[in-house]
């Protein structure tokens, strides 16, 4: 699995929200819907995601994407160092995907 979709499952099984820059605006905002989120990072070459704790909206973790051209565990090419974003990592390396 690409590396940006385990996060993305995973930030949302947790409950969390996930808003997706492009580069010129935010397509989604504080989204708990998959695929609307998935294809606002589809639909671009590089994308950013923030994720937020659902209650209080603080930022807990960010990525940035390259959904295209590389293997599925580089499609996240760069991530803010945070607990969650750890513990994400760990998992999706635990998962055998890689």
């Amino acid at each position: 699995m690409k590396a940006y979709k385990h996060l993305v499952k995973h930030a949302l099984a947790k409950g969390h929200t996930i808003s997706v820059w492009d580069g010129e605006e935010w397509q989604v905002s504080h989204s708990t819907k998959y695929q609307k989120i998935i294809e606002a990072i589809e639909s671009v070459e590089e994308a950013n995601v923030v994720i937020r704790l659902a209650t209080g909206g603080e930022r807990i973790g960010w990525a940035q994407v390259i959904p295209y051209g590389l293997e599925d565990d580089e499609t996240v090419v760069d991530y803010i160092c945070s607990e969650f974003m750890e513990n994400w990592w760990e998992e999706y390396e635990k998962s055998g995907t890689i």
